[in-house]
């Protein structure tokens, strides 16, 4: 009974005939009960007049008793047109509102890349006050990762009617970010040089030199002499100029790592007690439906059911959220177990971050410290051994020689 009842008090002659036939033809009625020689039933809104011409075809004396709040709010409604025709109004604009972008937040810090999201976007025709509805998500994604430089994965997400726009940037953003700056090639480990590929820039360090985290390999400033003789005396011409340094430096170097493991373990033991909390959602508000907020240690899981109209969102919906409460336990471990455990750190260090080197020679050293289980672990890895670092040119290089 969404939209209220009517309540009615009946005689009871051919009662028994009227509870049949209310059945046979689907009219919706609730707390039907005989009281001495009367009877009561509340009939839904909808079914009022349905109901009130089966009483009087079949002769069962009926009389109004009670109309519901939210019956008479409607019947108000309906006899004054000017709130009725206010009331559609409302919805509409709402109806209208709710499906054009307010709103386009875009998850990224980069200034650059946030410029050309905006422009991909306007090209697309999205902007403030698009329509929703009409705007293609997959094609707008598609456009975004192809189109935007500096991006690896572009994500769009509606909530209510701001667009979320989540980027991925690229390893090495910081490159095209500062792509008119010079730049270094800057050691990040201890190791030895063992091949030197480069399309830019001024070698310091030969192959075989050993070099230290922080040296600069490869230089983006290029010093060039030229050595000429006059009047007998030597002068050394000395011009210097800037680019990014481009190239690929392996070597070996060696790493040491320590991984650890308490011999007292906290897990999470949940205790069963699930919950739901629920909140209307009005445009990008929230209006929380309980008067208590969990306590102690939970987990959270959210889901939205939005309401539409004839396909399209109304900004009107409700948000569910599951808690899941749980406690901490402590567990004692053996040494064997924590052991173990710090085996497994080191295996996937392994596997998560050394990748793209090759593992030449791995040393572990075991032991029990502290109340923990501890693996010392030493790697001798070849691979790449320097990164790209940009740099400003000092005042002197802009200023024009005369």
């Amino acid at each position: 009974m969404i939209f209220g009842y009517k309540e009615y008090k009946l005689g009871t002659e051919n009662l028994d005939r009227l509870i049949r036939h209310l059945n046979l033809e689907a009219i919706t009625y609730s707390g039907l009960r005989r009281r001495g020689e009367a009877a009561f039933i509340r009939v839904a809104s909808e079914s009022i007049r349905p109901f009130e011409r089966l009483c009087d075809r079949l002769g069962v004396e009926r009389k109004s008793v009670r109309l519901s709040l939210a019956a008479r709010m409607i019947k108000t409604v309906i006899s004054r047109k000017g709130f009725a025709a206010g009331l559609v109004l409302c919805v509409v604009l709402g109806l209208w509102l709710s499906n054009r972008v307010a709103r386009i937040e875009i998850l990224c810090d980069d200034v650059k890349i946030k410029r050309g999201v905006l422009n991909v976007l306007r090209s697309e025709g999205v902007e403030a006050g698009s329509f929703i509805p009409s705007i293609d998500l997959v094609v707008t994604e598609r456009a975004l990762k192809q189109r935007v430089e500096g991006i690896s994965w572009a994500g769009i997400t509606r909530k209510g009617n701001t667009l979320y726009i989540d980027v991925v940037e690229k390893e090495g953003t910081e490159e095209l970010v500062y792509d008119s700056h010079p730049a270094n090639l800057v050691a990040c480990e201890n190791g030895i040089i063992e091949n030197i590929e480069i399309q830019n820039g001024q070698v310091r360090f030969p192959v075989g030199s050993g070099v230290s985290k922080g040296d600069v390999v490869v230089s983006g400033e290029i010093v060039k002499t030229k050595s000429k003789w006059i009047d007998g005396k030597e002068h050394i011409d000395t011009r210097i100029s800037y680019a990014r340094a481009r190239g690929s430096i392996t070597g070996t170097f060696e790493r040491e790592l320590t991984f650890s493991q308490p011999l007292v373990s906290e897990t999470k033991t949940y205790t069963g007690e699930e919950q739901t909390k629920r909140f209307i959602k009005f445009f990008d508000a929230e209006l929380p439906l309980f008067f208590s907020s969990p306590e102690g240690l939970y987990e959270t899981q959210e889901s939205e059911q939005d309401i539409c109209l004839f396909g399209l969102r109304l900004p009107l919906g409700v948000k569910n959220v599951g808690v899941s409460p749980y406690t901490l336990t402590q567990k004692e471990l053996t040494k064997e177990q924590a052991l173990e455990l710090a085996r497994q750190k080191e295996k996937l260090y392994e596997e998560n971050f050394l990748g793209d080197y090759e593992i030449k020679d791995v040393q572990l050293k075991e032991e029990f410290t502290g109340g923990k289980a501890v693996i010392k672990a030493h790697y001798t890895l070849r691979g790449e051994m320097c990164r790209q670092v940009s740099f400003f040119m000092p005042k002197d290089a802009f200023r024009v020689r005369k």
